[in-house]
């Protein structure tokens, strides 16, 4: 287990860190073998997780690290320390592992009378993790995970997960947009990704594989930036596992008609 502290632009007077908050990353690597035994299949697990060292707020240093816990390894691991839950999700995983695939494997054995393909009963879990952005009210903080199972190929996913820090609360559309935002907001979100694939109608941007998997509508996974929101979809979720993961950006000047310009963070990104 290997741990390395950054300060997060500590150093620049003009940024406003609210809770001065100073951040680890906890990086494990371990792999484990099906039945303990060094010539069968294995899985292996990479874990990269960045978590809150430091606050002048107590309180605060713990919630947000219950929130970023939960969000990469889920809830049951929220409350403890970091350290421990990066070590006992990783055990767990392991032990799911072996549980699931031993006896698959032994009975597959069995009817072929041969050891099976290593490939299909080998895994593996890298998850990164970073901090994306923080200054004044605003903590953004980015998960990415990819995963194999013995499948055709690996999947992987990137998500995000902005903190208001007055409340503590992950920042929703709601918060950020006004009135009856979905039509107008999927509206923008098809003419910007239209423009960026150089399609000229909704048509062609369905032929080049853009919304055949889902209609493209507005998603919660977004990223803030000083010039605007940046909406993620990943793989499968509007397009085919060749197109990759969409991002869409759009700036404020184009979120203005819905745009709630009197939530305080919107107010901080526009003054950057």
């Amino acid at each position: 287990m290997l741990a390395f502290v950054f300060c997060m632009g500590g150093c620049k007077q003009e940024r406003v860190l609210v809770g001065d908050l100073k951040f680890d990353n906890i990086i494990l690597e371990e792999s484990r073998h099906l039945f303990d035994d060094k010539t069968k299949p294995h899985a292996e697990v990479k874990t990269d997780f960045s978590f809150v060292s430091e606050s002048s707020d107590e309180k605060m240093k713990d919630s947000i690290n219950h929130a970023l816990q939960a969000f990469v390894f889920g809830e049951s691991y929220a409350s403890l320390q970091p350290e421990a839950a990066v070590r006992q999700f990783t055990d767990n995983y392991f032990s799911t592992y072996r549980n699931d695939l031993e006896p698959m494997y032994q009975e597959e054995a069995a009817e072929e009378g041969s050891a099976p393909e290593k490939f299909w009963y080998s895994y593996q879990r890298e998850t990164e993790t970073k901090v994306e952005y923080y200054d004044k009210h605003l903590l953004t903080y980015r998960f990415y995970m990819e995963e194999f199972t013995g499948g055709a190929h690996p999947v992987y996913f990137t998500y995000f997960k902005s903190i208001d820090l007055r409340t503590l609360k992950e920042i929703e559309l709601n918060d950020l947009l006004v009135g009856e935002y979905d039509e107008e907001l999927t509206e923008m979100l098809v003419a910007k990704l239209m423009e960026d694939v150089g399609a000229s109608t909704k048509e062609e941007l369905e032929e080049l594989g853009y919304g055949t998997t889902s209609d493209i509508i507005p998603t919660e996974n977004f990223k803030l930036t000083p010039g605007g929101i940046s909406f993620l979809y990943n793989i499968y979720e509007i397009a085919p596992y060749v197109i990759g993961p969409v991002e869409i950006d759009l700036t404020f000047e184009q979120l203005d008609p819905i745009l709630n310009t009197e939530y305080m963070i919107v107010k901080e990104l526009r003054g950057k």
